[in-house]
């Protein structure tokens, strides 16, 4: 069993709250050429609350507790900082786990190479709720946690995600509080935040027109037409980000800060799936 799998049968959804992202400044020549999008308004007390999505069939409780989550799978380099604070007082939440997992640039999940392949070419289809489906691999690539310090921050190392059938691109995020961190191990915690987060449609645009993007022959959704997006507000998980227009190949920085209610329990049923069939999980 998984060191999360105390988790309670059931349990009432989270509140979180998402506020606007960090400025992330750059420095020197770079300044000019970098931009920042950010949809979300200033004062944390106007935001409306986020809204919690599925975890999906790909989510592997691995505890992998790193920075570097790439594993030398290529990409454009981002770097994806995320800030806990509790929903109550708006205070930072030190030692929560931030979980993350996301595909790589051709949109295949580490885990589920094979599964990830035949839902992308349409030989796995689903036309009810979509089921938690078992590993066909051992590879870790672009899955992590860190826990967060006393600022409630914490930052990964990665590669900007790529896209597969139906879903704009994405990084899937949890928030696990009340365990303790046991040899590299995040141990009898429970989940209080199960949420996607997104990036702006030029930046995505922008980076599908690079390597190793341009191999990636998918149809790739839009935001304006992803069944799980709600709208260009950090409430809805869109990132603030920074990168520079003239290169797609550049890093990139990402960030975003989330409220949680820190008595709730949302580990991310999957629920039903939008209407129609779904050739990939959410």
């Amino acid at each position: 069993m998984s060191r999360r799998s105390l988790l309670a049968a059931g349990g009432a959804g989270v509140t979180a709250i998402g506020l606007s992202g960090v400025h992330l400044a750059t420095a020197g020549s770079e300044a000019a050429a970098t931009v920042t999008s950010s949809g979300s308004p200033s004062a944390p007390d106007l935001l409306p609350l986020v809204k919690e999505t599925t975890e999906g069939p790909y989510y592997l409780d691995y505890d992998k507790h790193r920075v570097d989550i790439t594993e030398g799978r290529p990409g454009t380099p981002l770097e994806l900082r995320i800030q806990v604070l509790n929903a109550k007082n708006g205070k930072p939440v030190p030692e929560a786990a931030v979980d993350i997992w996301q595909c790589d640039a051709l949109g295949i999940y580490s885990g589920y190479e094979e599964t990830s392949e035949a839902m992308n070419e349409g030989e796995l289809v689903f036309d009810g709720p979509i089921p938690k489906l078992p590993p066909d691999s051992k590879t870790t690539y672009l899955r992590g946690f860190q826990m967060t310090g006393r600022d409630g921050w914490v930052r990964f190392r990665t590669v900007f995600p790529g896209w597969y059938t139906g879903r704009t691109v994405h990084i899937h995020a949890k928030v696990h509080t009340r365990g303790v961190l046991l040899d590299r191990a995040y141990a009898q915690g429970v989940t209080v935040h199960t949420g996607q987060v997104f990036f702006p449609e030029d930046l995505t645009a922008a980076v599908s027109r690079v390597r190793p993007y341009t191999r990636n022959d998918l149809p790739r959704t839009t935001n304006a037409t992803d069944p799980f997006y709600s709208g260009d507000t950090a409430a809805d998980g869109l990132l603030t980000v920074e990168w520079d227009r003239t290169d797609a190949t550049r890093p990139i920085r990402a960030s975003i800060r989330t409220a949680v209610d820190l008595d709730a329990i949302n580990p991310g049923r999957r629920g039903n799936p939008p209407p129609g069939p779904v050739r990939p999980g959410p």
